[in-house]
């Protein structure tokens, strides 16, 4: 008796000394891989802050002796940055609206409904999440370049239409299916729908009501979470986009256009040490450190609305994590 007692003992020792070993290696686990995360965000915002006699202070690491805010002034004046940030505000909301309907809907329809093919569809879907879009850039812009419905325009007018240069392209794209990563979306719809157990449905069914009321009553505020997921997403990837934006409207300034821009502004200033007169301190262009302060400065003016949708949103992305890819 008194040995088992002991060996009792001894085996809750054990697991209590497992279980404090598991809770260590994972809290350094998180706390490292948190800092090679954070690092980069809290270096640029701190160094947006920062005046050049900071950068050669050894005793400056986060917190800026010199606290200034002409390095955002400069990178707000020279990015033109309330033109830039409502165009890509109000381009990126409409797109990315479009974009969620769309996936939506073609997610719903993997889940719930039974059509020849299906199957076959599906794995062109999930193929389109390994196809960079850089790979369908130059065919869509030859399409877009002349722009043509089934043969029917060139038949009619003798050829197509120049769609490049307007806003109908990243509409189009996102009515189509070609937006960013569609593919991924409609692979989180469909794993969504799916979790939803279908007996909810049937009872729906039972008492009379149809397939647009059972979508938009019953299914559609279950997949909030991961709605809200989606459009975060996706507002983001356009927000940032450079390639699509660049190549099929290369005549407006949208915000990461405005931002190369503003980069290559610096660079063609390198070898001066004054840059924007008396708006700024003078600053000594030569040493690349500098180009930092204002660089950081340009990206946390983009970054800031991301930081801000991100905040309030990050309540539904993590609910949207148990409903999401992992429902077989």
């Amino acid at each position: 008796m008194e040995a088992r007692i002991n060996y009792v003992m001894q085996s809750k020792k054990y697991r209590a000394v497992k279980h404090l070993a598991w809770i260590l290696i994972r809290s350094v686990f998180l706390i490292g891989f948190s800092f090679v995360i954070l690092y980069p965000v809290i270096s640029m915002v701190s160094k947006a802050f920062m005046q050049q006699i900071d950068l050669y202070d050894n005793s400056v690491l986060w917190i800026p002796k010199h606290f200034t805010l002409e390095n955002l002034q400069f990178a707000w004046w020279k990015m033109n940055f309330p033109v830039a940030f409502f165009k890509s505000f109000l381009f990126t909301s409409l797109g990315t609206v479009m974009q969620a309907a769309v996936c939506l809907m073609a997610g719903y329809s993997f889940a719930r409904f039974q059509f020849k093919l299906k199957g076959i569809f599906f794995v062109f879907v999930i193929l389109s999440i390994l196809i960079p879009p850089q790979q369908i850039l130059t065919p869509l812009y030859l399409h877009m370049v002349n722009f043509d419905f089934f043969g029917i325009l060139t038949a009619v007018t003798g050829s197509g239409i120049n769609l490049t240069a307007t806003y109908i392209p990243f509409f189009l794209v996102s009515l189509t299916g070609f937006g960013l990563r569609n593919g991924l979306f409609i692979f989180l719809f469909r794993q969504s729908f799916r979790g939803i157990p279908k007996e909810t449905e049937e009872a729906a069914l039972v008492d009379g009501a149809g397939q647009i009321r059972i979508f938009l009553q019953i299914m559609l505020p279950s997949a909030i979470s991961i709605l809200v997921t989606v459009l975060l997403f996706s507002f983001v990837w356009q927000w940032n986009d450079t390639y699509y934006s660049s190549v099929l409207l290369p005549t407006e300034r949208m915000l990461p256009q405005a931002f190369e821009l503003f980069n290559s502004y610096i660079k063609s200033h390198s070898d001066t040490s004054v840059i924007g007169g008396s708006f700024l301190q003078n600053y000594n262009m030569s040493d690349y450190k500098v180009w930092a302060l204002l660089r950081n400065a340009g990206v946390l003016l983009v970054m800031f609305p991301l930081m801000i949708i991100y905040i309030v949103a990050q309540r539904y992305f993590v609910e949207s994590i148990d409903r999401s890819g992992l429902v077989g």
